[in-house]
């Protein structure tokens, strides 16, 4: 389904609530993806993790869950992607609702994603809410951004966290100097703490504020083909259940809201 405002477009799938593509008073801004998957492009909705989860498998309140493995022996990106969520659509703004459950989660929650399109700004909130006990949550969205020839990034305080190995974090921060740089240009794929807005500057320029979502993960690698970088707000780190790295619990009958928007400078 598609919805305008002026020259601003949005495209949306009901199934993972997914942003195929996304332009801001005539400028791409969120590149579709090149082969269809949906983590190569656009912006995917990561719940209720985001990132990769070791050995697809973690324990909560004293009960193992596996979850599937499907990035070799670890699960990533969570578990609504294939969903159908309820929509409702309101002039300018989309509504995406659902009843999460599944048998690799404990709990039920109830979520709600939002998208509201404005001619020079777009802003993404999430709500969940703990329908019946104690559940664990991380959310993360996937955001492509459109940036074919260079894209200068820029922030306040950024701290990069230190990897056990290739995916998984110790706990510990280190200091980066990706701040300033050109980060089409350098291989990347991160997860950083980062304080206040985030500017993105090439063929356009950028701002992204985020609510409740102080790390970012940053991918540069396999897919820089398209022309585009990700750039992913989320609420905490990878192997979140594990290392419980912004780990977000939520008793019975709680809620929790996080957001980011988009402006065009």
């Amino acid at each position: 389904m598609i919805i305008s405002f002026n020259r601003s477009l949005l495209e949306v799938s009901s199934t993972g609530a997914y942003i195929k593509s996304l332009v801001l008073d005539g400028e791409k801004i969120i590149n579709d993806s090149h082969d269809g998957n949906d983590t190569h492009g656009g912006s995917a909705v990561l719940f209720p993790f985001g990132n990769r989860i070791r050995n697809a498998e973690y324990k909560y309140n004293n009960i193992n869950y596996k979850l599937p493995k499907n990035n070799g022996e670890n699960s990533i990106h969570g578990l609504v992607r294939d969903k159908i969520f309820n929509v409702i659509v309101l002039c300018n703004k989309i509504e995406f609702f659902m009843d999460f459950n599944d048998e690799s989660y404990p709990g039920n929650a109830f979520i709600n994603v939002s998208y509201i399109l404005n001619e020079r700004s777009f802003r993404t909130d999430f709500t969940v809410t703990s329908k019946n006990e104690k559940i664990p949550v991380e959310i993360g969205f996937h955001p492509y951004f459109y940036f074919p020839d260079k894209c200068i990034f820029r922030s306040g305080k950024i701290m990069m966290l230190n990897y056990l190995d290739e995916y998984f974090p110790d706990g510990t921060l280190s200091d980066t100097s990706i701040n300033g740089s050109d980060i089409s240009k350098l291989s990347i794929d991160n997860c950083f703490y980062v304080h206040g807005p985030v500017i993105l500057e090439g063929n356009k320029k950028i701002r992204i504020d985020r609510e409740n979502m102080d790390y970012l993960v940053i991918y540069t690698g396999l897919y820089e083909k398209t022309k585009s970088i990700a750039v992913e707000p989320m609420t905490g780190a990878p192997d979140v259940y594990n290392n419980k790295i912004g780990l977000i619990e939520l008793n019975k009958g709680e809620s929790f809201h996080c957001s980011y928007t988009i402006n065009l400078i």
